[in-house]
């Protein structure tokens, strides 16, 4: 089984994605984690990955993103099943994304989309912050009074991009480049449309539902 799982940010699709890895015992790909893993290499992979992501603050070109992949994929066993965390992102990395799986006799049997609103995006990214100094993730609530971190005391502090106007060009990006991939996906009878602005249970149920497990 082979899934995965798109959505605007703050959709909840890496929550989504843990959630099924864990309960069927899947390969959780997450490309960024991925990216950041192969930029700590010393390798010509590694260089190329670590100027683009760490260095310039870029999105890696498909080719490198395909290399990713094979690294990956070479790693599990083609029983091992995977659900991709927000991966492709555009057509162009669809195309490569698609030739990559075929050569390892693999396919896509199902993608979700899991489906939020602008304004919802906004009010939970704009709830997203981090340790300065542990690194943790925190997702602030109304009754939260103090910015530091229960785990290490640390200050909390938000993503450059989590700003409203970091999370509206991050949406444009998304309606521009995603979406393309998702009608494409659709034409092929392979989405799944999840509405995620239900409690995190709800949304996992539905996708149990539609993926008929």
């Amino acid at each position: 089984m082979n899934i995965i799982i798109l959505g605007p940010q703050g959709s909840g699709k890496g929550t989504q994605a843990e959630l099924l890895a864990k309960k069927y015992g899947l390969d959780h790909f997450d490309a960024g984690h991925a990216l950041r893993q192969i930029s700590l290499l010393n390798t010509p992979l590694g260089r190329d990955v670590n100027e683009i992501v760490m260095v310039k603050k870029e999105l890696v070109p498909s080719r490198l993103l395909k290399e990713v992949l094979h690294i990956r994929l070479n790693d599990l066993g083609r029983e091992q099943g995977i659900v991709f965390d927000g991966v492709p992102r555009n057509l162009e990395q669809t195309i490569y994304f698609q030739e990559a799986l075929r050569e390892f006799g693999r396919k896509i049997n199902r993608v979700i989309f899991i489906d939020i609103s602008k304004e919802e995006s906004l009010k939970r990214i704009g709830k997203r912050f981090s340790c300065e100094k542990c690194k943790e993730a925190v997702v602030l609530k109304a009754s939260d009074k103090k910015f530091v971190c229960l785990k290490c005391g640390g200050k909390l502090v938000q993503r450059s991009d989590d700003t409203k106007e970091g999370i509206e060009k991050r949406l444009k990006i998304f309606e521009m480049e995603t979406m393309p991939v998702i009608e494409y996906f659709e034409k092929e009878q392979l989405i799944s449309k999840i509405n995620g602005e239900q409690p995190e249970e709800k949304v996992f149920e539905e996708i149990l539902k539609k993926l008929n497990l």
